[in-house]
């Protein structure tokens, strides 16, 4: 699944939030099911956590990976074993401008849940998309524990965010992560298994055998005049 879909299926309603945060409490590894709304077979990304870094795998057909650390992301491609260094503020005033169109609100049920063994509280929120049709559903988050959504908002992922209100801006803001969502009615996301364990520091930075590959050849070639 490509990085863009990551966001907007676990992200329903966050607001955009700094790349820098105080480091989660949880250390270990989350997986999760993630759904398409085109289809019912889902994908499955596992997220990795050490303090304040985070890393996803099973980012899209081929596998690829994701590293956030503190302003630093890395892009890992295994296919051609090649990585990419990308700026934390890349495209960050278009993503702010596309944030803007996407205004809800969000507040807690009074329910809760337990996703994975992980005890989660229940918000119901309500946006508007960028065409104007409704979009709402309900999205369970945990201190300290899920997917640390607020860690990949920000820069290019911003536009994929929209506001839940101050409350749940500060819930997230504090640290907290989402366990599952639903999205008009289907599940967009669940966390599916929860493990506390030590995360290996090396994970967290491209391998030696990984070739650095430059953003502006991603661009193409000029355009001729």
């Amino acid at each position: 699944m490509q990085p863009a879909k990551l966001c907007l299926a676990a992200a329903c309603i966050v607001a955009a939030a700094p790349a820098r945060l105080p480091a989660q409490r949880f250390e270990g590894v989350i997986q999760f099911l993630t759904y398409d709304k085109h289809s019912d077979q889902p994908d499955t990304m596992t997220q990795f956590t050490r303090g304040g870094k985070i890393r996803f795998d099973g980012l899209g057909k081929s596998g690829g990976a994701m590293i956030i650390n503190g302003d630093n992301r890395i892009m890992l491609m295994p296919e051609r074993k090649q990585y990419m260094d990308v700026p934390a503020n890349l495209g960050e005033g278009a993503a702010a401008a596309e944030a803007a169109k996407h205004r809800g609100t969000a507040e807690k049920t009074g329910k809760t849940e337990t996703i994975a063994g992980v005890p989660c509280t229940d918000w119901h929120y309500r946006s508007t998309k960028a065409d104007g049709s409704a979009d709402e559903g309900e999205v369970c988050i945990a201190q300290g524990v899920g997917l640390m959504i607020n860690q990949i908002s920000g820069g290019m992922a911003a536009h994929m965010f929209t506001a839940g209100g101050d409350a749940f801006a500060a819930a997230m803001a504090s640290g907290a992560g989402v366990m599952k969502v639903t999205t008009n009615g289907k599940l967009s996301l669940i966390a599916v298994n929860v493990k506390a364990t030590s995360v290996p520091e090396a994970i967290f930075v491209a391998p030696p055998d990984y070739t650095k590959l430059d953003m502006g050849s991603m661009r193409g070639p000029p355009r001729k005049p």
